[in-house]
């Protein structure tokens, strides 16, 4: 995203910005099985997921601010296109 003036176009401060994939645990551009089994086994503290983290928020694809088996079932659906992630 770039500033630019109105009145006569001057460029001003350009902020750059990420885009997260919802379900996208391992952050390839992807969501995948493998992004599933990872929320699976954070749903059992076999895994590292922090709440209030960028981490967290991709894989609680429910938003109930808790991670569960329900969060890696959604993105095992999203995987082969039965569901989608908002």
């Amino acid at each position: 995203k770039v500033q630019k003036c109105t009145v006569c176009s001057a460029r001003g401060d350009t902020m750059t910005y990420t885009a997260v994939l919802l379900g996208d645990a391992d952050k390839n551009g992807s969501i995948t099985a493998s992004d599933a089994r990872f929320v699976l086994r954070a749903s059992v503290n076999l895994e590292k997921c922090e709440s209030g983290t960028e981490l967290f928020t991709v894989c609680d694809v429910d938003k109930n601010k808790v991670i569960t088996a329900s969060d890696a079932r959604l993105i095992l659906r999203a995987s082969v296109n039965l569901e989608t992630l908002n």
